[in-house]
Parts: structure tokens; C-alpha cells; sequence
């Protein structure tokens, strides 16, 4: 059944990439169609190479860039967390993006010894793309086993917007799983019976 499932969801996945890819490449082919009809009025000024230049410069940046975020090796290490090289197990990340769209990070979690889960993270400018993408396909193939569903937008104060969407479905996994997209990282966690609270205490400190 969890076999079926994935090939669903990669084809899904697949799916709804394409088609948000066609759409991106369609609304820039159409501004610079609608570019090319409407060019510049005569009469107006044309940019000095200076302005140009100018115009074109990069602005000073306040608060944190998109791309800045922490490293996830010292936040496992400051919150005691064991890593190990998975073997067999594969996060629905790895098995739904092609490894030549995005690198992924795969690591299972332990401590003292114990698995505490699963975490998979990849970070991209187009990591919005994947979550929808990933969002959509899994929506698609929950079994009717599923329950406790959360897919919601979090804003919080002082820290940036972060996209949860958690559920248990043991014909996809045995253990919870929780997809967190926060600036441009999207994380995976499988939180094994018992250790939520260390994970989401590892989300919190990913995602400020």
C-alpha cells in the first residue's frame, strides 16, 4: 500500500510541478510580449548609462535576507541531537524532487542513542514551488486512515511567516509526518511515538 502511494504521489507531485512551471514561463512570456507592444513613448528620456547603473544597483538590505538561515548542523548539536547516515529510509522529499532540482539533506535523528525521527531539508529560491507542489500531491493520495491534519500558514511576531502541514497516515508513513517551508528552506520531519516534543522544539529553533 505505502508503495502504491509513493508512485502516486511522485506522478502527482510531477504533475502539478509542470504545470506550475508552464505557468511561471507563460506569465514572463507574456510580459515581455506585452513589453515589445507597448514600447517606451517617444518624447521621454532616455536613462543615462549612470542612471541605468544606478537604477540597477543593489540596495542596502535591512533585516534578514530570504536565504539566511540557520545552520542546521550547529542547532542539532546546541540541542543534543545525534545524527546518523539513513540506510534504507528515504524522506517523501528525496522521493518526489529529482535530485537535479534540488539538493536535499537527509538525517536521521537520535538521542542517547534512540531515534527521536526523520529530517529532510533542501533550500532553494523556488522552494515555494516545491511545497505547493508537494502540498497538492499528498492531498491527493491521503488514505482514508488519515487524521489529525494540519495545513495551515503561521504568522508570528518578531519572526517570519513559516507554511505547516502536519498528518498521520500510516499507509504513507508509520510515524507523524510535518513539512515546515520558512523562507526559502522546506524542512521534513517524521517524529517517532513520544518524541514530539523534542522536534518541535528542533522547528522552533529552525525557524526563527
Amino acid at each position: 500500500m505505502r508503495m502504491k502511494n509513493t508512485t502516486t504521489l511522485t506522478a502527482g507531485l510531477l504533475t502539478v510541478l509542470v504545470a506550475l512551471v508552464a505557468v511561471d514561463a507563460l506569465s514572463i512570456e507574456n510580459k515581455r510580449l506585452l513589453m515589445q507592444s507597448n514600447p517606451p513613448e517617444e518624447g521621454l528620456p532616455i536613462p543615462t548609462e549612470h542612471e541605468q547603473q544606478s537604477s540597477t544597483a543593489p540596495t542596502e538590505q535591512t533585516g534578514t535576507p530570504k536565504m539566511q538561515g540557520p545552520n542546521v548542523m550547529n542547532v542539532l548539536a546546541a540541542l543534543e541531537f545525534e545524527t546518523a547516515e539513513p540506510k534504507k529510509e528515504r524522506s517523501l522529499t528525496e522521493q518526489v524532487i529529482p535530485a537535479d532540482i534540488a539538493e536535499i539533506h537527509t538525517k536521521i535523528l537520535l538521542k542517547q542513542g534512540d531515534r527521536v525521527g526523520l529530517m529532510s531539508w533542501t533550500e532553494s529560491p523556488q522552494v515555494k514551488i516545491y511545497f505547493l507542489a508537494l502540498k497538492e500531491a499528498l492531498h491527493t493520495t491521503f488514505s482514508p486512515e488519515m487524521r489529525d491534519l494540519v495545513d495551515e500558514v503561521q504568522t508570528r511576531e518578531g519572526r517570519p511567516p513559516r507554511n505547516l502541514l502536519t498528518f498521520l497516515d500510516p499507509a504513507i508513513n508509520s510515524e507523524r509526518v510535518v513539512f515546515i517551508r520558512v523562507r526559502e528552506r522546506l524542512y521534513e520531519f517524521h517524529i517517532a511515538p513520544g518524541r514530539d516534543d523534542s522536534i518541535y522544539d528542533l522547528i522552533e529553533s529552525l525557524t526563527q
